[in-house]
């Protein structure tokens, strides 16, 4: 063993699962190869039934004369690393190739020869497939790419990779339509990937990086869609957006991402537009709800009970009868309450999550309610804001909605309906000055752009939906 397999191999000392083998060609024993390998990512019928093999062919033909001749002769693909230097030799080992090194030539050769440690395509757990289709997105990134591409085998459909993280060496792919994406966009991206991939030791998970390179990394709401359907993912890239892959991450980012695009799921383009846009059009109005209906039932009843029809203010007077707590309190303790509910439900197996929510959320609530701890009214539009925050896809927004909606709660039960009203106006202008990668995050709706307000609600019928939205183009 030469002093530059030696020095790999103590930088990975400390790595048991790496071994070191000696084989040796020649009688005289001139000719001995040290072999490198992690047993945990290489693949031991590849060294058995493919490398081993052909270096014995390669020795009976070349004699190991030269690196021209070994490379030559080979039949499996050797990638030459003499410039590499020892921990970028030792990065190669632990990314699952055998290294191969010659030591009377001076010279080392690796193949790649990783097990392949994925699952198998499967549907998305993010987001339930009805009609389209069950291949979602694993953690394997060229997995990913090779689903992405099957669905879109176009010249046009670029693939750049990077290597993130000083430690984890984590591979990102950057994927875009070179006749779609705006310059500007893509310039701006690119840029940021690049300045990234020395910055952070290590790059676990999607929200991770969409927070490295986010334009306002501190943003409530989000600024880029997290995806497993690939259908959804090729549609994007026709229509001007980037798709980032990490290796390890069963999802994918898509950006530029507008608030109109978070309403929309994969689903709206197997379903007749019909109903799709009704679907779309549920699902804005629910966001309202979701956000601005305890606030405007507190301003309401709290403070301005002259404004509610004489029916309805004594129907709600009479199931508050008994009740120990204020308007705002009771509503608070029931949000927290549903929260709670909604957490357990992520947290417990999905086979007994959501049976456990519902059932004790219907013991508690109804057991509340005769204890005259809280009123029927409360409960009421409690559980119709929460429940409607659940009709949203992504679940950062469904997170968000929360924290604005006790934010709004707050502001309406010191000011009444001057501060729903104010809370209204600050959402809309905190919203209106966010930007995904250069683009305003109300597109098209501020600034207006007429020819894109009507497709960003709606789904229109197949034939006119074929055009790029306007704020997208390429500029």
């Amino acid at each position: 063993m030469n002093d530059r397999a030696e020095a790999v191999l103590a930088i990975l000392s400390h790595c048991e699962d790496v071994i070191s083998t000696q084989k040796s060609y020649d009688p005289e024993g001139r000719d001995t190869i040290t072999i490198i390998q992690c047993r945990t990512l290489c693949d031991a019928r590849v060294l058995t039934e493919d490398v081993l093999p052909d270096l014995q062919r390669i020795y009976l033909f070349t004699r190991f004369s030269s690196g021209e001749a070994i490379e030559r002769a080979a039949t499996i693909p050797l990638k030459e690393i003499e410039s590499l230097n020892d921990a970028e030799l030792a990065g190669q080992v632990l990314a699952g190739n055998v290294v191969l090194w010659f030591p009377r030539l001076g010279l080392g050769y690796s193949y790649h020869g990783g097990k392949r440690l994925a699952r198998d395509t499967e549907e998305s757990n993010i987001e339930v497939s009805i009609r389209g289709p069950k291949d979602g997105l694993v953690e394997n990134l060229m997995t990913n790419l090779g689903l992405i591409r099957q669905r879109l085998p176009s010249p046009t459909v670029a693939f750049t990779s990077y290597t993130v993280g000083t430690k984890s060496k984590t591979r990102v792919g950057l994927m875009y339509c070179t006749d779609k994406l705006s310059p500007d966009t893509l310039s701006l991206i690119t840029s940021k990937l690049s300045a990234l991939e020395q910055q952070i030791e290590e790059l676990s998970s999607a929200t991770q990086l969409e927070e490295l390179i986010s334009d306002q990394p501190y943003s409530l709401f989000p600024l880029s869609v997290y995806t497993g359907r690939t259908d959804f993912i090729t549609s994007s890239l026709l229509r001007g957006r980037f798709v980032i892959l990490i290796d390890g991450v069963p999802g994918a980012i898509v950006a530029p991402a507008t608030m109109t695009l978070l309403l929309k799921t994969a689903e709206d383009a197997h379903f007749n537009f019909i109903s799709a846009t009704s679907g779309r059009l549920l699902r804005l109005v629910s966001l309202y709800v979701s956000i601005f209906l305890p606030s405007f039932y507190i301003a309401l009843t709290g403070f301005h009970q002259d404004q509610l029809p004489f029916p309805l203010l004594s129907t709600i007077s009479m199931t508050r009868v008994g009740v120990p707590f204020s308007v705002p309190v009771e509503m608070l303790l029931i949000l927290l309450l549903m929260e709670v509910f909604r957490e357990a439900g992520y947290r417990l197996p999905s086979s007994i999550g959501q049976t456990i929510t519902v059932v004790g959320g219907l013991i508690i609530g109804d057991a509340a309610i005769r204890a005259g701890l809280t009123s029927p009214t409360i409960v009421v539009v409690a559980a119709v804001s929460v429940v409607a925050g659940s009709t949203l896809i992504n679940q950062t927004l469904t997170g968000t909605v929360s924290v604005i909606r006790y934010f709004n709660l707050l502001l309406a039960s010191v000011l009444g309906m001057y501060g729903f009203m104010l809370s209204c106006i600050l959402v809309i202008v905190y919203i209106a000055g966010l930007t995904s990668y250069g683009i305003p995050y109300l597109s098209p709706l501020s600034p207006v752009n007429p020819k894109d307000v009507l497709r960003a609600v709606i789904l229109l019928p197949r034939k006119w939906r074929g055009r790029k939205p306007e704020h997208l183009k390429r500029k």
